[in-house]
């Protein structure tokens, strides 16, 4: 055999893919794995008593507006990870939120009394935040994952990562739902290192379930 007949037998054997099947698995399993923690954050958290105080009060919005656009801007910068030599603008954009929230936390220091700034960054609920934002994020990465498994990312870990970092902005979104925390001490530090464990998570998983 030639090599036009081998070059011709090959791409006869070939299946084209269809348009869209990364993006659209990837919505589909973000859409399931959203699903999945909200009726786990309904049966096991629920939403605090005072929503109403969340709507009239900026720091407490941005607690749960943040996390929400991280996951936002974390999605295309996830996707673009998934497919080999990927680039995305956002990941870019992903830096403005730790300003906002310095922003918010310095304001916070200088309107607050100096003996107040220990009890507002302890809060009454830290370890609440510290494993409920993993929990929730867990339904969200493994659809994530599962996902990007139709992918072929250059770069497995990071890609787990920026999928730990989507699924945890998402769910740490749904948790300050419940959260009674209401200073920016507290969210910017614990949510943050919350936040940042769930991505340490999505790199080693990724290592592992995004290898091809």
């Amino acid at each position: 055999m030639n090599t036009n007949d081998l070059i011709a037998s090959l791409g006869a054997d070939m299946t084209p893919v269809r348009p869209g099947l990364l993006t659209n698995g990837v919505m589909l399993g973000l859409a399931g794995g959203t699903a999945l923690t909200a009726v786990l954050f309904a049966v096991l958290w629920g939403v605090r008593s005072d929503p109403a105080a969340i709507y009239g009060n900026m720091p407490l919005l941005a607690k749960t507006l943040l996390p929400l656009a991280l996951g936002a801007i974390a999605l295309p910068w996830m996707l673009a990870q998934a497919r080999p030599a990927g680039q995305s603008r956002t990941r870019h954009a992903i830096w403005a939120l730790p300003a906002v929230l310095a922003l918010l936390v310095a304001a916070t220091l200088l309107t607050t009394p100096g003996p107040s700034w220990s009890m507002a960054l302890q809060g009454k609920s830290i370890m609440t935040c510290l494993v409920s934002i993993p929990v929730l994020s867990a339904p969200i990465l493994a659809a994530l994952l599962v996902a990007l498994r139709r992918g072929a990312p250059e770069h497995p870990m990071r890609c787990g990562m920026v999928a730990g970092l989507t699924a945890a902005g998402f769910a740490a979104a749904i948790y300050s739902l419940y959260c009674i925390e209401n200073s920016p001490l507290f969210y910017g530090t614990w949510y943050t290192l919350a936040i940042l464990g769930v991505a340490g998570v999505g790199a080693i998983a990724g290592r592992f379930a995004l290898k091809w």
